[in-house]
């Protein structure tokens, strides 16, 4: 029962990580047909918008894992993955304050 559900809980943070990363890439393929083909400025932005969306899905992986935790009432693993989460958080607000 307990192998079930950490590969349930795998299964999940797999799909989560291989759509993040198949949408980045459909995301900069896009910008660089804009950008190269058609000449379109705004090319470089969408290709800007796809280096963020792969940089932010180990992110999204971390909160799906903190809401599995939680449902799986693992309340160490929980708080220790909030503690990431708000290091994170935390950390850009504090790079992003100083620009």
């Amino acid at each position: 029962m307990e192998n079930k559900k950490i590969a349930a809980m795998e299964d999940i943070i797999s799909i989560v990580l291989r759509a993040g990363v198949l949408l980045s890439i459909t995301v900069i393929c896009a910008g660089l047909f804009m950008h190269i083909v058609l000449k379109l400025a705004a090319g470089s932005l969408i290709i800007k918008i796809g280096l963020y969306i792969l940089f932010l899905t180990p992110f999204a992986r971390l909160v799906v894992s903190l809401f599995i935790f939680l449902i799986e009432k693992d309340l160490i693993y929980f708080a220790i993955t909030l503690a990431i989460i708000v290091i994170i958080v935390v950390s850009n607000l504090l790079v992003s304050a100083k620009m």
